[in-house]
C-alpha cells in the first residue's frame, strides 16, 4: 500500500532470533488501536511456528515488539 500524504501509518515490528543468533524482523501493517502484550506474544509465537519453515530458520526467541508510527511528508525541493 502506498503512503498517503499526512496520513499516519502503524506497524507492528516484531524482531525474533533464531538458533545462529541472527535476528529477523516481522511487519504487521495497522495492528488494531490497543493491541495488548498478550495479543503481541501470540502473534509472535504463531509467526515463530508458521515462518520457520519458510525462513529456513529455527526460531529460538521473541527478541522485541513494538508499534512504529510514521507520517508521509513532502517536499517540493524543485
Amino acid at each position: 500500500m502506498a503512503d498517503v500524504l499526512g496520513q499516519e501509518r502503524n506497524q507492528l515490528v516484531i524482531t525474533l532470533k533464531d538458533a545462529d543468533s541472527k535476528t529477523h524482523n516481522f511487519s504487521i501493517a495497522n495492528p488494531k488501536e490497543g493491541i495488548s502484550e498478550e495479543e503481541i506474544r501470540d502473534i509472535a509465537e504463531l509467526l515463530m511456528q508458521v515462518c520457520e519453515p519458510m525462513q529456513g530458520a529455527s526460531f529460538t526467541e521473541i527478541v522485541k515488539a513494538r508499534v512504529v508510527v510514521s507520517e508521509t511528508d513532502k517536499f517540493d525541493l524543485a
